[in-house]
């Protein structure tokens, strides 16, 4: 196996320059720290996490905590954060908590100083909707710890905050629909704890009002970000008597739900209704028709969240400043799961 002393000598560096680079350490030269990592990748060198925490007391670990393994959206982002774990010589450790949402504060505090004192990691990933949950606030404040939150509510400690302006490309998608004639456009909403929900909801009304279009309440169904209350949406909007010809689900699994309620209704998609949804996740370009939606970067959400919670970790970002927290960039893909309104 490589060691420390081959890539100072394949960089013609110092043993203590080759362990400023690759332990991320401020004020190093660009240049000089692209000549290092070089001669890393070449020689084959892969630094010992285990060795580097116990010379820094330090994890070298980031923990991401997720509320479920079968979310897409969850997925992708988990991925990106791999991807800079790997980058920068960290690990990505996960841990799965699903029922945080009725658990009292005090288990709350009790689950958290358990897996602190477990893991020690260098820094926190909340995904929604534990990203949106204000007691967790409370709760953090205890360890200090840097936290990135993705996709969340303006919450007091939020300084490393990961997103995309959701009501404005939610009002985009809407208007995309409009465009093609469609007057009696469905919403279907997703979990009521999370931001994206009343972001997307939001960006939904923006556009009927830009367009002159009265809301129909009889038209906005309830849903939680997933299939089954994708498929009931669907179900109950399709049993209108008079019904719409485009229907946004707030996010893709609840829009695949419609798509299948359309296909047992035996509704033809585009031709009869259109139907879109929200992320771009795995799932928009397996069914069937593919489904035009808005592309969240999930996985650039990943690394912005992971790289900014290693750059507080050593000291890149002085924990008195604040980070700028910018939207990242979306983009609207068109696919076959939408068309001109009907004729009737």
């Amino acid at each position: 196996m490589a060691r420390m002393i081959d890539v100072a000598n394949k960089a013609g560096v110092s043993i203590k320059t080759v362990s400023r680079v690759l332990n991320n350490e401020p004020h190093v030269k660009d240049g000089l720290r692209e000549q290092v990592r070089a001669a890393a990748a070449e020689v084959g060198y892969v630094p010992s996490t285990t060795a580097r925490a116990l010379r820094s007391r330090r994890s070298y670990a980031i923990h991401l905590v997720s509320h479920s393994h079968r979310s897409a959206y969850v997925n992708a982002i988990q991925f990106g954060a791999v991807q800079t774990c790997q980058q920068r010589g960290y690990q990505l450790m996960v841990s799965l908590m699903e029922d945080l949402r009725d658990m009292p504060e005090a288990d709350l505090v009790a689950r958290f100083e358990q897996l602190m004192e477990a893991t020690k990691p260098d820094g926190l990933i909340l995904v929604p909707p534990l990203s949106n949950d204000e007691r967790l606030y409370k709760v953090l404040e205890r360890f200090d710890v840097p936290v990135a939150r993705v996709g969340p509510n303006n919450l007091p400690d939020a300084r490393i905050i990961v997103k995309i302006n959701e009501r404005v490309a939610a009002r985009e998608l809407t208007e995309h629909l409009i465009s093609l004639g469609h007057r009696r456009i469905a919403f279907v909403r997703g979990a009521e704890d999370q931001n994206a929900t009343h972001e997307r909801y939001a960006g939904y009304c923006d556009a009927l009002a830009g367009a002159g279009i009265a809301l129909d309440k009889a038209l906005v169904r309830p849903g939680d970000f997933n299939f089954p209350t994708g498929l009931e949406a669907g179900d109950a909007l399709f049993a209108l008597a008079d019904r719409p010809t485009a229907v946004f689900a707030a996010n893709d699994d609840m829009a695949a739900g419609v798509l299948m309620s359309a296909h047992r209704l035996r509704i033809d998609v585009p031709q009869d209704v259109s139907v879109v949804g929200f992320d771009d996740s795995e799932i928009a370009e397996k069914m069937w028709p593919a489904l035009t939606t808005v592309r969240q970067p999930l996985l650039t959400m990943g690394n912005e969240a992971t790289r900014q919670l290693i750059d507080a970790a050593t000291n890149q970002l002085p924990g008195t400043e604040e980070v700028p927290n910018e939207f990242l960039d979306y983009e609207i893909i068109h696919r076959d799961s939408t068309g001109p309104v009907p004729q009737r």
